[in-house]
């Protein structure tokens, strides 16, 4: 029957995992022993690679011979996104993620899905594509601004998103936006623009907690420039999930959206930045196959048994 065709079809498949050594906590020789027993589980042939600096990542997903295989993206959002950029050109590879970054916003999403080959929308802004989030704004400039946190050593890990926000808060400037969707066309001053596939980001917040990855369409979540009191209330309730009973944000459903700015702006798209004055920003239905198989994750993230 069928499924003896999809476990033979499984069997075919290699599997590459594209590991970011630095990602998270990651224990080299743990992390290997499990993929090769999972592997060896399920019989099947798998090659491990390292990636050594930013764009490793995207090279090796692209280097990847074209045929029916799961590229693995071992690592945090932002491994993953390179990964995705490698191969979403390619028709037979499929997208796999084992989260071991300390944010994995998207694997928050994904896991609300059920087991099997999926697929997905796939948001592509200019020429890169995206998985997740793209946004723009304070919420874009907290994200962007923990590179510069991290350098400060006397911050605890545990607390460098509440520094960076408290830090971005008090440098904000607002961005003067043009935006088109559809019909509708919004000129303002933007204190967040987020434009949702997946529905968490920075860490963990619920943006946009209707978003579905299967329905072709993004969820964008807009708030206008306020007087910085009023900003602080808005990001209580979003770090609560609480943010769309506030009057002060809007919500869309929109498959495109076209932003132009004067100035340069930074939009943080899955994690990594991207810097322009003109962003199109589209959603291609089911864009991409992505490889979700829970129990395949777990034990590949399993922690040493306790002895």
């Amino acid at each position: 029957g069928n499924i003896d065709y999809y476990i033979e079809r499984e069997i075919k498949m290699k599997y590459y995992f594209i590991i970011n050594p630095i990602s998270g906590k990651i224990n080299k020789q743990l992390l290997e022993k499990n993929i090769r027993e999972a592997c060896l589980k399920r019989q099947v042939p798998y090659k491990v690679m390292y990636t050594k600096k930013t764009g490793d990542a995207q090279y090796l997903a692209k280097k990847i011979p074209d045929e029916e295989c799961v590229v693995f993206s071992v690592g945090g959002d932002g491994n993953l996104n390179e990964v995705l950029n490698g191969i979403a050109k390619s028709e037979n590879k499929i997208l796999g993620n084992i989260p071991t970054g300390s944010g994995n916003d998207f694997d928050k999403t994904l896991k609300q899905y059920q087991n099997g080959i999926l697929n997905i929308d796939l948001g592509k802004i200019n020429n890169r594509f995206f998985i997740n989030v793209a946004c723009l704004g304070l919420d874009a400039d907290v994200a962007n601004n923990i590179s510069f946190i991290r350098k400060k050593k006397w911050i605890p890990v545990s607390q460098r998103y509440n520094a960076s926000l408290v830090y971005s808060y008090f440098k904000y400037k607002f961005k003067d936006l043009k935006i088109t969707m559809g019909e509708t066309q919004v000129e303002n001053s933007c204190t967040i623009l987020a434009v949702g596939n997946g529905q968490y980001y920075g860490g963990g917040f619920r943006i946009a907690p209707h978003a579905l990855l299967e329905d072709g369409m993004f969820d964008i979540y807009f708030v206008e420039k306020l007087p910085k009191p009023k900003i602080i209330p808005i990001l209580i309730k979003l770090l609560r999930g609480k943010h769309e009973n506030s009057e002060y944000v809007t919500r869309f459903s929109e498959n495109k959206i076209i932003i132009d700015t004067d100035e340069l702006c930074t939009f943080n798209v899955d994690g990594e930045k991207m810097t322009s004055n003109h962003f199109e920003i589209i959603n291609i239905p089911g864009g991409i196959k992505v490889y979700n198989d829970r129990n395949f994750i777990d034990e590949i993230l399993q922690k040493e048994e306790k002895k």
